[in-house]
Order: structure tokens, then C-alpha cells, then sequence
């Protein structure tokens, strides 16, 4: 069985988890960074094609929203995986009906929420200073969630 993994990553967390993904998966799978790749990926000679990115202020990246778009009559037909990365627990669900299109939604076999995290070094200009406002201080973030990536690979190779 071949498997895609397609990822939009700003801050890293996201490449990592789908890095990770792909390791832990039994016949490995393909990485794709959307938005460097994406453009040369046939996604009908996948069987199962695993979607994710980052989410910052409530949305994914523009990138993975439009792959999922274009392509979303063959993501339709295959076992797909979604998640997100992010330091907010709460909303993930509302996260996943606004991002995904609802017919990917509808077919995901899985969705999940691997955490996520924001280091304060990686960061530059207005988002620096933006994130200093948000979260009142320049404390880096850690909310990852190792045991969410393993429930998640589980998940995909059971189903």
C-alpha cells in the first residue's frame, strides 16, 4: 500500500510530525512539503494520502487548503488521515470544519491533533512581536503530543 504524506510547516512542528508519520508507518510513505512540491504530485497513484499543517490564527496554510481543493475528488476516493498542529487544544474541531473541505472531512478515517509549539528563536519581525503579545511574554511554547502522533499512525494502519 503507498502512502503520501502531504505537510505545510512554518515553524517546523509540522514537518517533524509528518516526518515522524511517515518513519513510523509499516511500508514507509512519500513527505511532501506543499508548497514546494505539491505541484508534482500525482495523488491517484497513492492509496492512502495523509494531510497536515500548522494552524495560526485559526487557519492552515493557504497552500494546504488549496491542494486539498484541487484536489479533492481523488482525495475522496483514497484513506486519508488529517491533522493539525497547534498550542490550542480547545477549538480543534472547529479548526478541522474550517480548513478541510467537507467531503475530505466526511472520508477521513482519522483526524487528529498533534499538538504543537512555538519557540521564540525561530522567530522573526512582526510575528516575533505579535506572538510577544499574544501570549504576554516571550515564553516558548510546548504543547506537543508524542502519544497523539503514535495513537495516530495506529489508527491509519488499522483502519
Amino acid at each position: 500500500m503507498k502512502t503520501l504524506v502531504v505537510y505545510a510547516s512554518k515553524g517546523g512542528y509540522s514537518r517533524e510530525c509528518a516526518q515522524k508519520i511517515a518513519a513510523s508507518l509499516t511500508g514507509g510513505a512519500d513527505v511532501v512539503d506543499v508548497k514546494k512540491h505539491a505541484h508534482k504530485t500525482d495523488v491517484a497513484s497513492y492509496d492512502t494520502v495523509i494531510l497536515g499543517g500548522g494552524i495560526l490564527a485559526g487557519r492552515l496554510p493557504g497552500a494546504l487548503r488549496r491542494f486539498c481543493l484541487r484536489n479533492a475528488t481523488a482525495l475522496e476516493r483514497k484513506r486519508v488521515g488529517l491533522f493539525i498542529c497547534g498550542t490550542d487544544p480547545e477549538n480543534h474541531e472547529k479548526v478541522f470544519a474550517a480548513n478541510y473541505p467537507a467531503g475530505l472531512l466526511d472520508c477521513a478515517v482519522v483526524k487528529t491533533w498533534l499538538g504543537g509549539r512555538i519557540l521564540f528563536a525561530d522567530q522573526k519581525g512582526i510575528m516575533r512581536f505579535v506572538l510577544k503579545k499574544m501570549l504576554k511574554g516571550e515564553n516558548d511554547v510546548h504543547a506537543e503530543q508524542p502519544e497523539a502522533l503514535k495513537a495516530f499512525v495506529t489508527a491509519i494502519e488499522t483502519i
